[in-house]
């Protein structure tokens, strides 16, 4: 099954549970040993591979003994920096300019044009 963002929610947390079930039973572990190598108990794997809700921290452990953690990275991966956070950390904070102040503006001096004599 191709999973989209048409999908539903329950529909993908099946599908997640099946692709589960079969890299682990491609391992020829049992749903006791795949419990124990990642940490949590058997009726974790059991709700897991049924489909049904789980801690994410059981996910990443199950995905872990899978080793298929990695996947994290191709499915949500870094966003794009933004170029003004990257200012920002440069130390360089970007400011604005009051829209009636001039960089060359004397308040003590009235205003000319520049072309007098």
């Amino acid at each position: 099954m191709k999973v989209t963002n048409l999908t539903t929610d329950q529909a993908v947390l099946t599908e997640v549970g099946r692709r589960m079930a079969d890299y682990r039973l491609q391992r020829h572990m049992t749903q006791s040993q795949f419990a124990e190598a990642a940490g949590v108990s058997k009726r974790t794997v059991e709700r897991l591979e049924a489909g049904d809700s789980v801690q994410l921290i059981n996910l990443v452990r199950a995905l872990r003994v899978l080793e298929k953690l990695d996947g994290l990275d191709r499915f949500l991966p870094d966003a794009p920096a933004n170029p003004i956070d990257l200012l920002e950390r440069q130390g360089k904070v970007r400011q604005r300019a009051r829209p009636d102040a001039r960089p060359d503006d004397d308040a003590t001096q009235p205003w000319r044009w520049g072309d007098e004599a």
